[in-house]
This record gives structure tokens, sequence and C-alpha cells, in this order.
């Protein structure tokens, strides 16, 4: 689809414009003919910047080489003109460079598999050729829109280049329907059942609760390295711990991946604002409460959208473990602000014989991998994975409710992109399971004297709690978990927990719920201070009455500085009803 947004173009491009990487902006300046390195956005891997044109450098051809001049030529007009055009939605280097890759690709096609000079002379049937190949590759569908676009893009710039195609392949509106035919469906990204999630989650934080040996087995590794050289530094290291060097360097791998996946676990961060978080914000959030980072997907700018996440103390542990463990490599760093890089002993050695330390996406898969084959899990993990757990573990926590809270912390600009996470068929296949040994936890907890439940139900769970005491002298948790389980099973309880307290919910109960719109069910939307504080299927524990104190003094803050009658009386209300919730708990203010 064209836009018709203005962009700012430093030099117009026209049909008669040779292309000059130096006067092209979003170049660097090291470019030329044959070499395009567009400008990094610091959040990609820069080989994703890169676009070679020189045929010894992007295929082995054989053919009259010089054919390919004029494509060339015709190539980096049309990527030019696609990044300066009005006409055009592109305006990210990266997304130019994937355009550039495709671009070269189906010119390279046109000029050597069919021996064509020129765009003018395809025709419709090389268009039908070029789709069998697409067919033939099973590529996903998303991948093919993309390969069609560029075609069409051959066709409606050729004025702005000043050359192109002669018809147009794919009408509007049915591109889209082309790709579906010819490419096959992408798989969704795998929701992590809650018990794998936990499983995982509890494998990090065991990895850094006790990786301090490791990081000084590392330590004096590096040490031996830097006075014998890295060739014989592996033999001096075994003869000091009787152990291999590639074992440790395997420990270290997981450890890395753990305090990696705790971040993602615990912050839903995507993964390249992990990419881009700064070694100077991650130091500050060790004595802070949040992490600050930047998220580029949304944010619809070059310089990205400021992001604050909460970050528990389990968090701060990884982010410490994550800055110890680089700090080797920090000392020559391109970018030592750069918090996440490679481990001291993960090295890519490019044709200038300079070492990357960029924690590329393939090296950061690899930790993921290594990591992943320390445990039980039998799938691999991806970053995005993690994202979607916590949404879906939030959903099941909180239910539908807070969604406008989870889409603030995901970053989402819409609605519509959360739900998509929580409106996952996956996660009704583990959800009732779950929710079921929640609900008996809950209960049991209630009945043991662990929590004290107070609100609506009180009276329900005191009235179960005598009627067990009847049947039994000594309340012990297997008589509890069977009674549990059978009062579970007869009356289909759920508990359903809330930021601000529990609802409690049986096949009767729906009825007497105050936030109910229809007289026979809850509706969770209806949910407020009044409706709660007052509803016989409220409960709240002490571990909530905080959240009730925030209530009220927001409340309290708008009475004593609104001028608003309405909103004054409103707020009053609202600190009435947060006191009752506090006043239930002795030692509560």
């Amino acid at each position: 689809m064209q836009t018709n947004k203005s962009k700012t173009i430093p030099s117009q491009i026209t049909p008669d414009y040779n292309i000059d990487p130096a006067n092209l902006w979003w170049l660097e300046s090291n470019s030329n003919a044959d070499k395009w390195l567009l400008k990094p956005d610091n959040h990609s891997d820069l080989s994703s910047f890169t676009v070679n044109w020189e045929l010894e450098l992007v295929s082995s051809i054989e053919g009259d080489l010089g054919r390919w001049r004029p494509w060339k030529e015709y190539a980096q007009k049309l990527v030019a003109v696609i990044m300066e055009s009005d006409s055009t939605d592109v305006e990210k280097p990266i997304t130019l460079a994937n355009y550039a890759r495709e671009i070269r690709t189906v010119c390279l096609w046109f000029c050597f598999t069919n021996r064509l000079h020129h765009i003018a002379e395809v025709k419709r049937e090389h268009i039908d050729l070029y789709e069998e190949l697409i067919k033939e590759s099973q590529l996903t569908v998303n991948c093919v829109i993309t390969k069609l676009h560029i075609i069409n893009l051959m066709w409606k710039l050729r004025d702005e280049v000043g050359s192109g195609l002669a018809f147009f392949p794919y009408i509007d509106g049915k591109l889209k329907g082309r790709a579906k035919k010819l490419g096959k469906q992408g798989g969704r990204t795998k929701t992590i059942r809650p018990s794998d999630f936990f499983t995982l989650l509890d494998k990090a934080l065991h990895e850094i609760e006790n990786a301090d040996q490791w990081l000084s087995k590392l330590e004096r590794y590096i040490e031996i390295r830097d006075k014998v050289g890295p060739d014989n530094c592996a033999d001096h290291y075994k003869k000091e711990f009787n152990e291999s060097s590639k074992k440790l360097m395997k420990r270290i791998r997981i450890i890395y991946a753990s305090a990696i996946v705790t971040i993602l676990s615990l912050t839903a961060m995507r993964k390249h604002e992990a990419n881009v978080l700064k070694y100077s914000d991650a130091v500050r959030a060790l004595e802070n409460a949040n992490l600050e980072g930047t998220e580029h997907k949304t944010a619809h700018t070059e310089t990205g959208k400021h992001t604050q996440r909460p970050l528990p103390k389990e968090g701060k542990k990884a982010l410490k473990l994550i800055i110890e463990l680089t700090k080797f490599t920090r000392k020559t760093a391109s970018d030592p602000d750069k918090l996440p890089l490679r481990l001291p002993f993960q090295h890519c050695v490019t044709k200038n014989n300079k070492a990357s330390d960029t924690l590329t996406t393939r090296v950061l898969y690899g930790l993921f991998d290594t990591f992943i084959k320390d445990t039980s899990i039998d799938y691999k993990l991806r970053p995005h994975m993690l994202r979607r757990a916590f949404a879906m573990i939030w959903t099941w926590r909180f239910e539908i409710g807070d969604l406008d809270y989870l889409s603030r912390f995901l970053y989402h600009n819409s609605h519509l992109f959360t739900e998509i996470y929580v409106d996952d068929p996956d996660v009704y296949d583990f959800l009732p399971e779950e929710m079921q040994r929640y609900t008996a936890k809950i209960f049991e907890q209630a009945f043991l004297g662990e929590s004290n439940i107070e609100g609506g139900i009180k009276s329900v769970l005191s009235r179960y709690r005598r009627l067990i005491q009847q049947k039994v002298k000594v309340i012990e948790p297997e008589v509890i978990s069977i009674f549990i389980d059978r009062m579970i099973d007869k009356f289909n309880y759920q508990v359903i927990p809330n930021a601000d307290g529990y609802c409690f919910m049986s096949s009767g109960r729906g009825i007497r719920a105050k936030c109910s719109t229809d007289g026979k069910n809850p509706n969770y939307a209806n949910r407020n201070e009044k409706t709660c504080s007052s509803c016989p299927n409220f409960g709240v524990d002490e571990g909530r009455v905080e959240y009730w104190m925030k209530r009220r003094d927001a409340h309290q803050v708008v009475l004593n500085s609104s001028e608003d009658h309405l909103m004054v009386d409103a707020a009053r209300r609202g600190v009435q009803y947060a006191q009752h919730i506090i006043s239930m708990f002795k030692g509560a203010h």
C-alpha cells in the first residue's frame, strides 16, 4: 500500500540521476559502488546492513558478467528511489537493506537464469517462472509477500527510476491472495506451558545463585590465557583445576543464558530491546527500581521509545551477572556502553581479522540452545517465547480486567496487539488444569491458616473450615487436599486472582457477583472498589493491602486538590471503600 507522507529528501532522485553512494544520507561514507554499508540502527546485527553488488561476493555465477552492469545500476537506482520517494513507506535503513537484497536476488535471476539484458525485457512469462521458483523454495507467506511487493515496485516506481516493468504484475488487492497460493503459512510462536516456563525460570535462577565458583574459574582462565597465550591455556587450566576448559566454557554459556532468560522472563522485553540495553543504565538499575531501555518496533522513530521496566531482586542479580561476565570483552569493545556482549571466548573474526564483540542473534540462539539442552525441555527456546509466556501467565493470573496494564507493560501501541498474545488457542490446553491447581493452593493456604483472607468470602471459608474440624481432630495437609479436591469437583470452584484480591467463583456464586450485569455471571470489566469491597465472592489477603493503600492515597490526592464537585465526591467514596478493606487487617494504616 502506498502512502502519501512526506519524507526528508536531501537530493531528489530523477531518472537521469547517477547513483553515488557519497550522496545518499542513509549510506556510510566508506560505501562504494560494489559494497553498500547502510547506517546501522544500534539494535540489529551490523552484517544486516551490508549489501554486496559485486558478483564474486554475492554468488558464483557463470556467464556474461558484463551483462550484470546495467542490472546493477537499475537495482541500485530502484533501492535509492524506494528510500527517497514519497510514494513508499520505507523509512528505516534496516528495512531498506532487506529490500535491497531481495532486489539484488531477483535482478540476478533475470540477468543470468533468463539471460535478459534489461528490466524492460521482462515479460509475464518470466514472472510466472519466478513464481514457480518461489513455490519450490517453500517460503512462508510473509516472505513471498515481500518478494511480490518488490516485483510490483518495479512497475510502480518506473517513472521515478527511469525504467521498469512494462506491465502491472499484481493489481491492488491481488498480491496477498497470490502470495498465499505460493507460500506456506508460518508457524506461530510456541506457547510455553506454565509448568515449563517456571521450570526454565527455576533453572535459570538456580544457575545464577550458584554462579560464583564458575566466575572465579573464568577469572583464573583469563589470567592463564593472558600469561601463556590462547594455544596453551587449556593445558594449564586442566592441570590447575583437574577439568577441561570446555566444561568451564559450557557452564559459563549456561550461566550467561540463564541471566538473559531471567531478564527477558521478568521484564517481557523484546529481543531487540534487550540487545540495545546500555551498560550505564544497567549499573543505575542495580541501585534503582527500574531498568531503562529503548524500544524501536512500535516507536516509528529512529531514536526509539524510552522504556522503564520494574526489576525485582532476582532480575538485579541476573543483571549484575551479565555485567560481570562481559567485563572482559568490554575492555576492548567497539562500544563499551553496550550491555550484551560476547563472552571472552566467543569470537567471530571478520575478513579484516577484527574480532566481533557483538551478541548477534545467531550467538544468542546458540546460548539458548546450550541452556535448553541442560534442562528437561525438548524444544528450542527463543526470546519471544518468554515474552509470550509472560503475557499468558499474566492473563491466567489476572484475567482480562488488567489487559490495559499488560498492554502498557509490553509497550504495545494498541490492545489489539496484546489480545493476540492472550487469545492464543494453546492456552486453553493448559488453562483449566493450571486454574484448578491455583484454586486448590489458595484454599489450602486458607484452611491451614497460612493465609488470612478477609472480605465477603471469609464467612464461606470459615464454614468450610468448621466442617473439616468436625470430621478430623488434626487438620493435616493430606486431609485438606482430599477435601479441596472434592469441593472443587462438586461445585466447580475457581479462584481468580487480581491485583487487588481474589474472586471466588463456583457454579452457584455467579449470581451473587456485584459486578454482574446480567444477574447470572460475573462481568470482570465492571470491577471497581465499590463492587469488590462489598461483594460476597471477594477475598483479600494481607499481601494486597499495600495495593489498596496506593488506591486510597491516589483518591486522597484528587480529594485534596480537585475543585470539581463530581470528582471530589467520587474520590471521597474511593477513599472510604479502600479504607474499609485496609481496616480489615490489624496494623494497617
